[in-house]
């Protein structure tokens, strides 16, 4: 047997290698123009296709727009037709997402052997590979195997052709149908695109969406795996549901941000006559959303999820009862234009709200007077004082890092970090620098600072496995004052009753926050007739419970 293996995300097929990979089936192993010495006899013919999809199990991203099934709906279109023509069989297996390494081709190899029962062992005494990718053309080739280079000429260093993933960024960033890859595509693709619109659809929704990076994340930094278990750990989630449930109005509940969907279990749990709608950004937490689905967290209510910029609109105008933000506004305002962005996803919830909805906020808060002078006592005993703003070349190394610095090293390093890599790219002023300068009273020492800085340290400064991407949101842009003026202007009445907290929109200093958080740890004060005196905590959350008349 000879086969060949052609790895790749196959997010479409062209006409180019249609034509090249019929040529490719009549050509004897040794007369074909290789790159590395292969080790299958020279008169061999390819007698089988082994289609590997490589990221088999990721979608939605700029990187990997397309499902599995698509692909390989698709390649099974292109490869029966070169079937029909060529009489040679093939196989579609996938392949999971694996990190580039060292041993990436063994990973692919290894599937292989795997899917197919330990029937089909791929080596370069049986197969040649096609790959136009120039370092894994190398890594094959080290590996022993002799690689078809197809689109790229690799001893001139330079494309012949249109790679697959060029000719998606073409599609995608044009506004003219299929435009000039209809030339390009195969005619099996091109089939497939028009028997599901949404497939083309979805690419170019996802290629444009502003806040997506290439992995279908809002930023490279966050662990998601940590940020998950701190944001869905049982007890926090708890906490949170308790903060609105009682604002809730049932029927079409839709919680925006959803994360890894934590809250919707507690949602369809205590709501299972509504419809439940997740919206999330992050092709992660999808397919954390997905899964808690298969396995049936959500019981019998009805629960969908939508991967989504929460800036587009989603919804009709007047469908929907309750619409949550959990820890939403503060990515909204730090991934997108601040308050513009901000007012333009409200003016959205407020038309896609029936009359008597509620809009249910849950998030970070700034305190009041925030520009009022502080001063910041912050130990210096819990942890070291050394080599403060040392960088690293992972995220592990300085978590590590962080977690031995002391308060008031932790600090510094948050004045130093904070907000820099949006300086650096243009998107923040030089006004949110942190500025602060040391004073001695009273034998100690001071960081003297605003009152908002010092809460945006304190909301922070215990995130080390989260460091980066927390040092690029801000949280204390609104108070609860500017929070109430902000929805007003849309036209959402405020539901504020005192009497019962938990009917009403309110802001609080989580107590066990300040208990395992803040204790010993960080001491504010303020200078009354020159004297320093004590003051609290500033807020850690708000609740606001906003109504459609």
């Amino acid at each position: 047997m000879a086969y060949l293996l052609f790895p790749g995300r196959h997010l479409i097929n062209t006409k180019f290698q249609k034509d090249y990979i019929e040529k490719l089936i009549n050509i004897p192993t040794g007369q074909m123009d290789l790159v590395g010495k292969h080790e299958m006899v020279d008169n061999e013919k390819i007698t089988e296709i082994i289609f590997a999809v490589t990221s088999a199990n990721q979608s939605n991203s700029r990187y990997n727009p397309v499902p599995f099934w698509v692909r390989a709906v698709a390649i099974d279109r292109f490869a029966s037709k070169v079937k029909e023509k060529t009489a040679t069989p093939y196989r579609i297996i996938a392949i999971p997402h694996y990190p580039p390494s060292e041993r990436y081709i063994d990973f692919i190899l290894k599937e292989i052997h795997e899917n197919t029962y330990d029937h089909l062992t791929l080596n370069p005494q049986n197969t040649l590979v096609l790959c136009s990718t120039p370092k894994l053309v190398d890594d094959y080739v080290k590996k022993g195997f002799g690689v078809l280079t197809a689109e790229y000429d690799y001893y001139a260093k330079e494309r012949k052709q249109n790679t697959p993933v060029e000719i998606i960024k073409i599609f995608a960033e044009s506004d003219e149908g299929f435009g000039e890859i209809e030339e390009m595509i195969s005619e099996e693709t091109l089939s497939m695109w028009r028997d599901f619109p949404e497939i083309p659809e979805t690419i170019r929704r996802i290629w444009r969406d502003p806040l997506l990076n290439e992995s279908g994340s809002l930023t490279e930094e966050r662990n998601y795996s940590t940020y998950a278990q701190g944001m869905g750990h049982t007890e926090l989630i708890n906490l949170k549901y308790q903060d609105i449930k009682e604002a809730l109005v049932p029927g079409k509940i839709v919680d925006e941000g959803c994360a890894d969907g934590s809250l919707i279990v507690l949602l369809a749990r205590d709501f299972p006559d509504s419809d439940i709608i997740g919206i999330e950004i992050t092709s992660e937490f999808m397919a954390r959303c997905i899964e808690r689905q298969r396995a049936g967290e959500f019981g019998g209510t009805f629960v969908h999820f939508h991967q989504k910029n929460l800036l587009d609109s989603i919804f009709e105008d007047n469908s929907i009862d309750t619409t949550i933000c959990n820890s939403t506004t503060h990515e909204i305002w730090s991934y997108g234009s601040q308050k513009e962005s901000l007012y333009k996803y409200f003016e959205k919830k407020f038309r896609q709200m029936r009359s008597g909805g509620r809009l249910i906020i849950r998030d970070v808060v700034g305190p009041e007077n925030k520009d009022k002078e502080v001063y910041l006592w912050l130990n210096n005993e819990d942890g070291e004082n050394e080599d403060i703003f040392e960088n690293f070349g992972s995220a592990n190394e300085l978590e590590t890092h962080i977690k031995k610095l002391s308060t008031e090293a932790r600090f510094k390093r948050f004045a130093n970090d904070y907000l820099n890599d949006m300086r650096i790219q243009g998107k923040r002023s030089k006004d949110t620098q942190v500025r602060f300068r040391e004073e001695k009273a009273d034998e100690k020492n001071f960081f003297v600072t605003t009152l908002r800085n010092s809460a945006e340290f304190l909301s922070k400064k215990d995130y080390a496995d989260n460091w980066q991407s927390e040092m690029n949101e801000e949280f204390t842009f609104f108070d609860f004052k500017e929070w109430k003026g902000f929805l007003k202007n849309l036209g959402f009445r405020i539901i504020e009753n005192p009497n019962q907290p938990s009917h009403s929109s309110r802001v609080y200093t989580n107590q066990w926050i300040v208990d395992n958080r803040y204790k010993d740890k960080v001491k504010i004060f303020e200078k009354t007739d020159g004297k320093l005196v004590e003051i609290g905590y500033p807020p850690t959350n708000v609740v606001l419970i906003a109504e459609k008349p």
